[in-house]
């Protein structure tokens, strides 16, 4: 997705003279996790992300992650460990006193639903209070002393997050997000000024409109925005900083073109997203899926020299979702099998990159992180102020990262703390 402030999604242009392929080798789910996995182990029990040289925890790429692992079926053993990380760690991703993230602390309230977590009580937090406090004239918006972060992508996941929690959204929280859509039918991403759909927002907003239902149209809307974005080949872009297809941005789009019912997007987007998914050519990463083309031909080159990045870690756990055939709307974990399935491929078993969780653009996101506690004590690092970690460009951007919702992904900021750094979605 994006390297700047905030998750994107870009659609597509008419999907005309494609062949469609099937959404997905029977495999692909399975061996999806078995990478998630993998990463999850390595990083013990989370995703984590690169900045100036250190590493921090990525709170909000793992509740991707354990979203479309719950989504794919699998890997139960090792999302529930996780998902302790994330309970643990959830006062200091979702913030406290003054200093509180509206993001954050809906996409955590949305994994509440997903795991089967009390929303009331999530690592000592009452989500569903705190989103509410967090509410002004119906946008949830930041309380901290970094500034106001909150966008579109904070506002679709809020919806979601309570609706699934058994609270009716306000009215006018409801209104806000739809005063986020354009004439073209595209969502901005940013709250004031002029409207510029972004494919990000479109995707996530469209996710947050079907689950409190009743918004049809603008459902609809949004749809004729993606598909009029979507590429020959299936691919969608992001935004204004990624606006070449990529399979964040793609896997998105996916998740808004089956609530709208658009079948021919939907599988032209998951046949770029199977095309760029690795298997076991590049035995150590079968299973992780590409950003982008450009990073499948050179990783696909290495082939058994091959090792994760964190654009691919990024890519796969933000456009898994999409491919399992759920929203974040609908994902739980119920039927999820305990086992981590393993790739049928002879040689090693997904292994961690050293930059496992780093740039790629939902989520510019979406979402994220809560303090790291590998990073110890001492002098707080030079790093960005404002770091997205929901989606990004392969190649980064200046320290600024990318992170949801996807996935998406959306928009994570780091505020300096005297033990390392505290990411929020």
């Amino acid at each position: 997705m994006r390297s700047t402030s905030t998750l994107a999604l870009t659609a597509a242009v008419g999907v005309v003279g494609i062949a469609l392929a099937p959404a997905a080798t029977a495999d692909a789910p399975d061996d999806s996790v078995a990478y998630l996995a993998a990463q999850i182990e390595a990083g013990d029990g989370r995703l984590t992300t690169e900045s100036g040289g250190q590493t921090f925890d990525d709170l909000g790429l793992t509740i991707d992650a354990v979203a479309s692992m719950s989504a794919a079926g699998s890997g139960g053993d090792v999302s529930a460990t996780a998902t302790d990380y994330l309970v643990d760690n959830a006062a200091g991703y979702v913030g406290s006193g003054d200093e509180v993230y509206s993001a954050a602390t809906a996409k955590m309230l949305t994994l509440a639903s997903v795991r089967g977590l009390d929303p009331r009580d999530v690592g000592g937090v009452d989500l569903v209070a705190q989103l509410q406090g967090l509410e002004e004239d119906g946008q949830f918006v930041d309380r901290s002393e970094y500034g106001d972060y909150s966008n579109t992508l904070g506002q679709a996941f809020g919806l979601i997050g309570l609706e699934r929690a058994g609270v009716n959204p306000s009215t006018a929280s409801v209104d806000a997000l739809l005063a986020q859509q354009c004439d073209d039918g595209g969502f901005t991403l940013e709250f004031g000024g002029d409207c510029v759909s972004d494919p990000d927002a479109t995707s996530t907003a469209v996710q947050a409109l079907e689950t409190v239902g009743g918004h049809d149209d603008a459902v609809q809307d949004a749809a004729d925005f993606l598909e009029g974005r979507q590429e020959p080949d299936g691919g969608v872009g992001g935004g204004a900083t990624t606006e070449a297809a990529n399979t964040n941005s793609t896997g998105l789009a996916a998740i808004a073109f089956d609530i709208a019912g658009r079948d021919d997007a939907r599988a032209a987007a998951l046949g770029y997203v199977e095309s760029l998914t690795f298997d076991c050519d590049t035995p150590a990463i079968a299973g992780a899926i590409a950003y982008d083309k450009s990073e499948f031909d050179t990783l696909t080159a290495e082939g058994e020299d091959a090792a994760a990045t964190g654009t691919s870690t990024r890519a796969t756990a933000q456009a898994l979702l999409g491919v399992a055939g759920e929203s974040w709307g609908t994902v739980t974990a119920e039927g999820q099998s305990a086992a981590t399935p393993t790739p049928d491929c002879e040689g090693s078993a997904p292994t961690p990159g050293d930059d496992a969780g780093s740039d790629d653009d939902a989520t510019g996101d979406d979402a994220s992180s809560g303090n790291d506690a590998s990073s110890g004590a001492g002098d707080s690092p030079e790093i960005p102020a404002v770091v997205q970690t929901d989606g990004g460009a392969a190649g980064g951007s200046s320290g600024l990262l990318a992170l949801g919702a996807g996935g998406l992904a959306a928009v994570v900021t780091l505020a300096l703390r005297r033990r390392g750094a505290e990411q929020r979605h």
